[in-house]
């Protein structure tokens, strides 16, 4: 589906902030910084799991839809997105890890994308060996997260790794807006693991 805005700058014309959508963030000393750039009720569970990945230490950018429907508006695509916090935040990131949703809700799913070849194969390893049903997607896959502009491969290394989880999965990983299941906590354990598996001394 086209994007209705191309750019943060039309959008922020048409929508208002604190109504429409909103920004929040946790900036730390970290190289780590976890994005949810289609968060709230524009692509649902990536704020949360994008937050829960960052917890305390690390830190978090999200764009998030608040509107009571139509959130779909507020999607920019990822190589589109040029809203001037993110962009600042990610030029203090080492490593960036995008948080992202896809339709697909007969499968529990995650494809594997972004610039970063090595992580991507460690963030594949550790779902799977957690129980995950995951692929690492080549840059002819439409969610393949592989464009230079692509926000995920904007940090200092100039590349990163992008996560699609669907529908499916996502809708797993709550009992209630603000419950989470046990297959969540198990999610986010095994991304945490992955980016700190070259990460300690």
């Amino acid at each position: 589906m086209k994007d209705t805005y191309k750019h943060f700058a039309e959008l922020s014309r048409f929508e208002k902030a604190e109504r429409d959508y909103r920004i929040r963030t946790q900036a730390t000393s970290s190289e780590l910084l976890v994005l949810a750039i289609h968060g709230g009720r524009i692509e649902q569970g990536t704020s949360e799991m994008a937050i829960a990945i960052a917890e305390k230490q690390n830190s978090y950018y999200l764009f998030e839809g608040m509107k009571s429907a139509q959130n779909r508006k507020l999607h920019i695509s990822s190589s589109r997105f040029d809203e001037p916090t993110v962009l600042f935040m990610l030029k203090k990131a080492q490593y960036v890890l995008s948080i992202h949703g896809y339709k697909e809700k007969k499968k529990k799913h995650t494809l594997i994308g972004g610039l970063d070849e090595e992580r991507k194969q460690q963030v594949y390893n550790a779902l799977k060996k957690a129980g995950f049903s995951a692929e690492i997607v080549n840059q002819d896959h439409l969610l393949s997260g592989t464009h230079r502009h692509n926000v995920v491969n904007k940090g200092r290394q100039k590349k990163g790794v992008q996560l699609e989880i669907s529908y499916e999965e996502r809708a797993n990983f709550f009992l209630t807006k603000n419950q989470y299941t046990s297959s969540f906590y198990r999610y986010v354990a095994a991304i945490q693991s992955a980016f700190l598996e070259n990460d300690t001394p």
